[in-house]
């Protein structure tokens, strides 16, 4: 099984008062990330129940793939004294995404869930999901990023292939994820070897 390694230069600035507790946190979210990746996700007989536990996983990804990304160094102060996970369109996340990031920080920053209506106004996000709420206006939306250091992620079909940079998927019952790393290029984004490592790599379809 891989194990997850924080970035060195991301490491959260925490209490020793809340050391304990975040070490244990981290240890269920990296729990909770391998399952989506190596286990069928247990669907309940209730479709909301199985919703939600697709969610909570799907959270999870985004607040790691935080410690595995480089923002250009201007990056990380645009958006002030906080980190901004944005969703932009429909939230499919409910409070699951609130509970995730609740105390965390990140070079002394906390991290933050905002929901989005235009993408004008996500634009200064430092990662942001695109619901599929969305899927309509994407064409216009991956343009107006092309100009910002956004780590944009979506479940929407062929995301990455249409120049999205991460897309979350649902394979026989677990969720994986693919990277544009063209995408990545040119939104001046590193991603880790290791987060590479676990994913699947595509190209733009022209």
């Amino acid at each position: 099984m891989v194990a997850l390694r924080q970035r060195q230069h991301f490491s959260a600035c925490r209490t020793p008062a809340n050391n304990r507790r975040n070490t244990v946190k981290d240890f269920f979210l990296g729990i909770i990330v391998l399952v989506g990746l190596l286990v069928p996700l247990h669907l309940s007989d209730s479709a909301e129940l199985s919703r939600a536990g697709e969610y909570e996983i799907k959270a999870a990804f985004l607040y790691k793939f935080i410690k595995y990304t480089e923002w250009p160094p201007d990056e990380p102060k645009k958006t002030g004294d906080a980190f901004v996970i944005g969703v932009l369109g429909k939230d499919p996340f409910g409070s699951a995404l609130d509970r995730m990031l609740e105390g965390e920080l990140i070079d002394r920053k906390r991290i933050i869930a905002k929901r989005f209506a235009r993408i004008e106004d996500a634009a200064d996000s430092h990662i942001l999901f695109i619901s599929s709420s969305a899927q309509d206006d994407l064409p216009r939306i991956l343009k107006t990023l092309e100009s910002h250091s956004v780590l944009s992620v979506s479940e929407i079909e062929n995301f990455a292939q249409r120049g999205g940079i991460i897309a979350l998927k649902k394979e026989s019952n677990r969720i994986i994820f693919e990277i544009n790393l063209d995408a990545a290029k040119r939104s001046n984004l590193t991603l880790s070897s290791q987060l590479l490592g676990l994913a699947r790599i595509v190209r733009e379809k022209s």
